[in-house]
């Protein structure tokens, strides 16, 4: 009987160590501790995912700038592109915001996909992707190609009571590429990529008598203690600073969520869109936007778009004020629920550009002087800085202070 080699593993989000057996294929590993994943069972060969990856640059092109929906003015036939909608958004006074929309539909895409092949072509020349590999890691939370995908028949509900709509066949191209991409991110394994580059690097063995160390960043567990000429520990393989304190962390965290929750305030009372329809104006803001949709009877499309612009941003921005403050105050509370709430705040947060991108949609559809016309609200673009600066806030909040915390009301019973 074949006896597999066991490693230890220290867990990313609770720090136990965990041991893990190796060589086992199509087997899932979890923490038994906190269930957080530590080894998929379903990871593709690198030469899989680039395959994908170049699969998807080349349909980009036709995804981004061929039409994806159309309506007819007047016997006059206006499309709907990915860019179209950018900039128009740009060249009519809203840079910001259309910068926003570019960020998130067309260059972190692009950039993802070629990540990915660029580990591919340094796996070939024989050169070692450290920063390619960290950059991989940290940009696929901001690829929203999916939630695209959405905002397109939110879009298309709110177009098709003034004018006739249609879809074009090359939406199948954007279709494809968001379901690519999402394969893409079930599929590649950042941390096999690390072991395969960096073999040098051991893992622990079973039994082995220290408390090791993790590196949040490549999710290397190490024992040794590796300084940089200005005292900072770092890590042995991607070199990242580990020196950062909970205090620093905290400070991130709360001045990202200070200044999401200002943005909020004009985001949430200015209006975010305008329609006109034969020299009559509209103004909507979030919250009576919904309401349109509700009287005109697409209860479902109202339900989405309340959801993605106002139940998620006010409910993220709640739990991670309640998670700095069980910090803070070290509250008793049951650490698997907590750890269910920031999953939650890390899930949802992508789904509040919704609303930016089905602005940039009907801006592609609609231009002003038309008989039906369309413009961008003031609060697009702090809606927008809203989204991006608790995501960001989010992604600093680090699980383990509140696992810590956790361990020392543990010891105290």
């Amino acid at each position: 009987m074949k006896i597999n080699k066991i490693t230890l593993q220290q867990c990313p989000e609770c720090e136990t160590v965990v041991e893990v057996p190796q060589d086992l294929p199509f087997q899932i590993s979890v923490c038994p501790n906190c269930h957080d994943v530590l080894r998929p069972a379903n990871s593709w060969s690198l030469r899989r995912c680039s395959i994908i990856a170049l699969a998807i640059l080349i349909l980009l092109p036709f995804a981004l700038t061929f039409p994806l929906m159309s309506i007819d003015l007047l016997g006059v036939p206006i499309h709907a592109t990915v860019w179209g909608g950018v900039w128009k958004m740009a060249t009519e006074g809203y840079p910001y915001t259309a910068f926003m929309v570019l960020l998130c539909s067309v260059v972190f895409p692009i950039s993802f996909a070629m990540l990915v092949l660029t580990i591919r072509l340094q796996k070939l020349l024989g050169h070692r992707p450290r920063y390619t590999l960290i950059l991989l890691s940290r940009i696929q939370e901001w690829v929203m190609l999916d939630v695209y995908l959405v905002a397109l028949s939110v879009a298309a509900f709110k177009i098709r009571d003034y004018a006739d709509l249609s879809f074009s066949i090359h939406l199948s191209a954007f279709v494809i590429v968001t379901i690519l991409t999402t394969l893409l991110f079930i599929k590649i394994d950042p941390k096999e990529a690390w072991a395969y580059f960096y073999p040098e690097y051991h893992l622990l063995p079973k039994g082995y008598p220290t408390h090791p160390s993790l590196c949040p960043t490549c999710e290397y567990t190490f024992d040794e203690k590796i300084v940089d000429l200005k005292g900072r520990q770092r890590c042995p393989r991607c070199e990242s600073n580990l020196a950062i304190s909970d205090n620093i962390k905290l400070q991130r965290v709360w001045a990202c969520l200070l200044a999401g929750v200002v943005m909020m305030i004009p985001a949430n009372t200015l209006p975010i869109s305008a329609t006109g329809l034969a020299g009559s104006v509209s103004a909507d803001t979030l919250f009576s936007g919904v309401l349109t949709f509700i009287s005109m009877g697409s209860y479902s499309v109202a339900a989405i778009v309340f959801i993605a612009s106002i139940a998620v941003p006010f409910s993220k921005v709640a739990i991670i004020l309640y998670l700095l403050l069980a910090i803070h105050y070290k509250w008793k509370h049951p650490i698997h629920w907590q750890m269910k709430a920031l999953h939650y705040v890390h899930f949802v947060g992508r789904w509040s550009m919704l609303d930016l991108f089905v602005l940039a949609l009907m801006m592609s559809l609609l231009e002003r002087g038309q008989i039906l016309s369309f413009s961008v609200g003031d609060a697009a673009f702090f809606f927008g800085a809203a989204v991006f600066l608790t995501m960001i806030a989010s992604s600093n909040l680090d699980a383990r202070m509140l696992w810590r915390i956790h361990y020392s009301n543990e010891k105290k019973r």
